[in-house]
């Protein structure tokens, strides 16, 4: 065999074998960060479509979320561990839905996260992001980002129900902030 052909195969190897050792140091690093994460507050700006909406959040691993929209619906979107309600305060009305049949089912629970970066290579990492995808059995993606620095979570991208784009990235993040379960609490339709 030629020593050209030799080379070439030495340094494809090198490379392989590298880029695979730093595909296991992100893991380590994004995997010892989402597990001594409790709680989650952020603010966030969210485009579905052509349309972008600001709010804040609060997580609590597992499956609690609080989001509130600053826009003019006064809209509010809770998980309460089974079920995700949007709340629409200007109209008075709470639209339900049960957790399993959304992305935040996948967002909202550590261990599941966790399951994908170890069961799982990222599909995209720059200077700034770690990207890993997921598509579930009915074919919708998920693609969560994270923060290449600071292995922090990033934002999300998945289609609605509608199927548009849906893109929701963190910005203002603070970790392990105290937050009461009573913050979780979907509100009746006659208390908005």
């Amino acid at each position: 065999m030629p020593k050209k052909i030799i080379f070439i195969i030495y340094i494809i190897s090198i490379s392989f074998f590298s880029l695979k050792s730093a595909y296991a140091n992100l893991k380590k690093e994004l995997i010892n960060n989402i597990t001594a994460t409790k709680t989650l507050s952020f603010n966030f700006k969210q485009k579905i479509s052509q349309t972008i909406e600001i709010g804040n959040c609060l997580i609590k691993y597992p499956l609690l979320m609080k989001c509130n929209y600053k826009n003019l619906k006064q809209k509010t979107v809770i998980s309460n561990g089974k079920s995700v309600a949007i709340i629409k305060r200007k109209y008075k009305k709470i639209y339900r839905y049960p957790i399993k049949t959304t992305p935040l089912f996948v967002i909202l629970q550590k261990e599941k996260i966790l399951n994908i970066i170890r069961n799982s290579n990222p599909t995209k990492v720059n200077s700034k992001i770690i990207e890993y995808e997921i598509i579930d059995k009915k074919n919708n993606k998920l693609k969560i980002f994270f923060d290449k620095t600071n292995f922090n979570l990033k934002g999300w991208e998945t289609k609605d129900a509608y199927s548009n784009d849906v893109s929701f990235i963190i910005s203002n993040l603070e970790i392990n902030k105290i937050i009461e379960d009573k913050v979780f609490k979907i509100p009746r339709e006659e208390d908005l």
